[in-house]
């Protein structure tokens, strides 16, 4: 026959059990909600260092856009390898969080140049409101995996 210390250990060791599998359970959801775009984000970041490049070496010009799209694939790329392996969870949604503002600051330039009429509108209104979404969604998915409580011990 069990103890009553005995049921309250084991009561609280099944607690623990579980508070660590809906965790992990809460984990996943928000990793897979992350990956595919922070994927995403990192090709178009590459590809938009494969544009600038060119320009800046060759003109010297664009700097600033070519280090803001070489931060973003280097922090998206570092980001969504530490999140979809579980490892160093804060330090990496902490690159990603960065990453998103910077690209969605980025993406918001060209946006309102768009509205105001300094640029036109065309496929690259399209694809900057898709990375928009894609941004947002790294944004909040890093946001909830940060707000995750801590597995317990």
């Amino acid at each position: 026959m069990l103890t009553s210390e005995q049921i309250a250990t084991c009561e609280t060791q099944f607690a623990a059990v579980n508070e660590k599998k809906n965790r992990q359970a809460e984990l996943g959801v928000w990793q897979n909600r992350l990956l595919i775009p922070a994927i995403l984000m990192t090709l178009w970041c590459l590809f938009a260092v494969s544009s600038l490049l060119p320009h800046f070496l060759k003109y010297g010009a664009g700097q600033l856009e070519l280090a803001i799209a070489v931060l973003c694939a280097a922090s998206f790329a570092g980001g969504g390898y530490l999140v979809g392996g579980g490892k160093a969870l804060k330090i990496a949604c902490l690159l990603l969080i960065l990453a998103s503002l910077a690209a969605t600051y980025h993406i918001g330039g060209y946006l309102l140049d768009v509205l105001h009429g300094d640029a036109k509108l065309g496929k690259g209104f399209l694809f900057s409101s898709i990375r928009l979404v894609l941004c947002g969604t790294i944004l909040v998915s890093a946001v909830k995996i940060l707000r995750l409580k801590p597995a317990a011990a």
